[in-house]
């Protein structure tokens, strides 16, 4: 069995590394990979492009990135991630107007008001 390296991408600090949910998620995942030794590098993407040393830029820097290529994959990371979450948004969006309209008997794309029941 060899080493291995476990990159976890987290967001926000609601999911700060230690955490009881994510200790125990981190504990059954180095099971199943049967490794000798399981180092987890968690980056933490902060809230309107922070970058944290501790949690992100030092993590990047021990997978052998410099100072310089660590800073520039943070700021790739969280543009990918606000990409993602824009595109997961609207597709959320798209399907419920979608799901809405054909339950209401209405054409794809027609004008869609939500009645509220009280």
């Amino acid at each position: 069995m060899r080493e291995k390296h476990l990159v976890e991408v987290e967001h926000c600090e609601g999911t700060w590394p230690g955490q009881e949910a994510s200790r125990k998620r981190h504990k059954v995942l180095c099971k199943r990979l049967k490794a000798k030794k399981v180092i987890l590098h968690t980056i933490l993407l902060g809230v309107g492009g922070s970058i944290y040393s501790s949690h992100t830029l030092n993590h990047l820097k021990e997978l052998g990135l410099d100072t310089r290529k660590a800073h520039k994959s943070a700021l790739k990371l969280h543009a990918h991630s606000v990409l993602y979450a824009h595109k997961l948004t609207a597709t959320i969006h798209a399907l419920e107007k979608s799901r809405c309209s054909q339950g209401l008997g209405l054409e794809q794309g027609a004008a869609y008001h939500h009645l509220d029941p009280r």
